[in-house]
């Protein structure tokens, strides 16, 4: 079973599809709490407003854990939570905007015994999967073992908030050199990415290769394109 670890947020861009947008996270939560292999889900919430729809959403649901209200977190406060708190569990770091939507346990079961990192390349809302057939980086979700991470996986590369252009090269490097083997199986475990609106507030580049210098990723340890384990 999955532990996963994510945020919850209103949408608040000032745009008429806000209200839009705070469905679709809405929805991604609600798909969650119903996927039969997540365990529980861990939340960073934005605010007291964001808490409180929350709550009314899945109707205080079991499954739900709030970790903080009013702490936007960084990678490292994933893993650190985690540490502290998921002690041999198998862990998914997410953004808010994707939900499980198909696993293969025979992997679960994999991840569970050896140091594996699954990173995700996602299908979209409508099952178009463009990323998947032109690979060029894009991970949304990482699923590991805790038992395998220790304080060694915080560092200079886990310093970053979610959703920045090139974020991917840095945590896949950071399990690489934490000894992880790294595959990305997004056929077999399938994750939809709910984002019809495409409201974003993306920062700047921050990939460990130069924007669009394709050469330099495909021939380092963060290339890693779909796969069948």
């Amino acid at each position: 079973m999955i532990n996963i670890i994510s945020t919850f947020y209103i949408s608040k861009y000032s745009s008429n599809l806000d209200n839009l947008r705070s469905e679709e996270l809405e929805a991604c939560l609600l798909h969650n709490i119903a996927c039969p292999f997540v365990e529980k889900i861990h939340l960073f919430v934005d605010d007291e407003d964001s808490l409180n729809r929350m709550k009314e959403l899945t109707n205080n649901s079991d499954k739900i854990v709030i970790i903080s209200v009013g702490t936007k977190p960084k990678y490292n406060d994933y893993f650190k939570y985690i540490l502290d708190n998921l002690n041999d569990k198998i862990c998914m770091i997410t953004n808010s905007d994707i939900y499980l939507f198909e696993c293969d346990f025979n992997l679960l079961d994999r991840v569970k015994k050896e140091k594996l990192c699954y990173a995700l390349t996602r299908y979209e809302y409508d099952m178009s999967c463009y990323l998947i057939h032109n690979y060029c980086g894009s991970h949304d979700c990482y699923i590991f073992n805790s038992k395998f991470i220790n304080e060694k996986i915080i560092n200079e590369h886990t310093n970053f908030y979610q959703n920045f252009p090139g974020i991917e090269t840095h945590i896949i490097k950071n399990f690489c050199d934490n000894n992880f083997q790294v595959f990305n199986p997004c056929n077999q475990i399938k994750i939809i990415h709910q984002h019809k609106t495409q409201l974003r507030n993306h920062g700047e580049w921050i990939g460990l290769h130069t924007y669009g210098d394709y050469e330099d990723f495909r021939n380092s340890c963060w290339h890693i394109p779909p796969i069948i384990l």
